[in-house]
């Protein structure tokens, strides 16, 4: 799975307040009240920002990538962990430039120029939020699918089968509901703060029951059943690069540094949590509020990333084989039913509360002119009730979500072969290559806005409250994200080029196919550039269409201040 990933970046934790981040899904700017948030609600609302249904995608890619060590799978959630922190405390310097519903957007645009802003904002409104309704509902519909499976074959022993439509074009089927669920939050949600936050309470208390029954269960299996859960590396025997393996399977240092950048994804939503300093009864303490919200968060993860580690592969998946031999295939069916059931919701949580900010920062973009058609659309803009921002979210999503379903169902491979029904295997392995990069660039952004504001500490051009301990912050975040996000970009781009030693007759000796793999590493690499393209390319277009239209760029930034709201 975003990977954030993902978590709802808006849970309601407390009704003691009239107004808190959550409620503002991610940065959605209201009035505030004259009520102000207590340190333990703000705490929770870091942990709100920050769990999600994530851990249940990523431990197990975390627990591979360390090469099935227990001890250096612990080590990379807590350097991870240390990373977040920084950058959460890092942004409660920059956060406090701005007070919209830009958030990294408008950071980028603070602290890292023109360029750096623009780039952010193709990203976020061509990229980050049509994607999030292609792949988020799907992974709705996968969890949905494992729970019904399991409580409609509750008496199956062994693996159980996903629930299936059985016909021949199940993706279909799956696709219009995915389209359905994207459609409902998106109006609902994006029109209504007010149904999104009663939606978010309800996910709120839902969320934390697989977290709490995995973490328990866990443990139980291993005294009943005992642990084949390794502390040292597991060394391949077998595999070879002519065989096709990838280059990181041979050095566990690069496999480290690209689990840390998967456990980003588990973590996606957190900055959410930088703007709560002006709510706070004492701003003064809010670092406090991060450290130890942020702390309990890492020690959740830990305990449920451990517990599902000890008990199989690392996933929630590998338990139910355990669970059937030690309480029965019918109990053990219906805990996971139950438990996938709750997942799916959890993750329905996560696109409530992006339908609350997508539309929001949309038109907070359109009152700056960023945003194709700004101009006819600028005296119709509603904070409190964004009809164009959710009819701009509709119209970019759709049919993205479209195109990408059918390359993904048609065209692509089957990492799965789970059997989730017609073209729905494909859709799915499709879904996590397009996911793999939405947190990564999302990271990369807010690192380099913290690296910004580094900068502006010897110019003091722009005017924050400044932190103590924003240097030895931004500093961490820097060095920790920056070296995770290079392994994580070039090592794609080694295995694309290592092809050339890869052998066919190798390759099917070890049971893979030669095909899979050379249209997973070209896709890999693919979707890295059409991301970074479609980030960076608008960047030129606009300047072009700009410069025929009024003469030059200085001519249309003049009529943009003058026709906008430009920060």
């Amino acid at each position: 799975m975003k990977n954030n990933s993902s978590n709802s970046s808006t849970e309601t934790i407390s009704e003691t307040t009239s107004f808190t981040k959550e409620e503002n899904a991610g940065g959605i700017s209201q009035a505030p009240t004259s009520k102000k948030i207590s340190f333990f609600s703000a705490m929770l609302i870091v942990m709100g920002g920050s769990i999600g249904a994530g851990i249940f995608f990523k431990s197990s890619s975390v627990l591979s990538l360390s090469q099935s060590s227990l001890v250096l799978a612990i080590f990379c959630w807590v350097i991870a962990a240390i990373s977040v922190i920084a950058m959460a405390l890092a942004l409660v310097e920059i956060s406090s430039a701005r007070n919209d519903n830009l958030s990294l957007i408008g950071w980028a645009k603070v602290f890292c120029g023109k360029t750096m802003f623009k780039a952010s904002k193709n990203f976020m409104f061509y990229i980050y939020l049509p994607l999030t309704y292609f792949f988020m509902p799907l992974y709705v519909i996968m969890s949905l699918q494992d729970g019904l499976g399991a409580l409609i074959n509750v008496n199956t022993e062994g693996a159980t089968n996903p629930f299936t439509f059985g016909t021949g074009a199940d993706w279909v089927i799956w696709t219009i509901i995915s389209l359905m669920i994207s459609g409902y939050f998106i109006v609902i949600s994006g029109l209504s703060s007010k149904a999104g936050n009663i939606q978010n309470k309800v996910v709120t208390y839902i969320k934390f029951l697989p977290l709490a029954f995995v973490a328990v269960v866990g443990f139980v299996l291993v005294g009943l059943a005992g642990s084949s859960a390794s502390a040292t590396v597991v060394r391949p025997t077998t595999e070879t690069i002519a065989s096709g393996a990838s280059l990181q399977t041979f050095a566990p240092g690069l496999g480290l540094f690209l689990a840390i950048g998967a456990i980003f994804f588990a973590y996606d939503g957190f900055y959410v949590a930088a703007g709560i300093q002006s709510e706070m009864k004492e701003p003064k303490k809010t670092p406090m509020a991060i450290l130890i919200g942020l702390g309990i968060t890492t020690a959740i993860y830990l305990i449920i990333a451990i517990s599902m580690s000890i008990n199989g592969d690392g996933s929630f998946y590998g338990m139910q084989e355990t669970m059937q031999n030690q309480f029965g295939t019918q109990v053990a069916n219906i805990l996971f039913g139950v438990i996938n059931l709750c997942i799916a919701i959890g993750v329905l949580g996560i696109i409530n509360g992006f339908s609350m900010w997508g539309p929001r920062f949309t038109e907070d973009l359109l009152k700056e002119g960023e945003l194709p058609f700004a101009h006819k659309y600028l005296n119709k803009l509603n904070d409190n009730k964004p009809i164009v921002g959710v009819c701009y979210a509709l119209v970019i999503s759709a049919p993205v979500v479209v195109v990408f379903t059918l390359i993904g169902a048609l065209g692509y491979i089957d990492n799965y072969g789970v059997g989730y029904g017609a073209g729905m295997d494909k859709l799915y392995t499709f879904a996590d290559l397009m996911a793999n990069w939405t947190a990564l660039f999302t990271f990369a952004f807010i690192m380099v806005s913290v690296y910004g504001g580094l900068k502006n500490r010897k110019t003091n051009k722009v005017v924050t409250d400044q932190k103590s301990y924003f240097k030895p912050a931004a500093i961490i975040t820097i060095i920790t994200v920056g070296i995770s996000l290079g392994v994580t970009v070039l090592l794609p781009i080694i295995d694309l080029f290592l092809l050339s030693h890869v052998d066919p007759a190798a390759v099917a000796a070890a049971g893979g196919s030669y095909t899979d793999i050379v249209v997973s590493r070209i896709m890999l690499v693919v979707t890295l550039f059409l991301y970074a393209g479609l980030t960076f390319a608008p960047i030129y277009i606009e300047n072009h269409i700009n410069i025929k239209k009024f003469g030059s760029i200085e001519k249309y930034e003049e009529w943009q201040k003058q026709t906008f709201v430009v920060s």
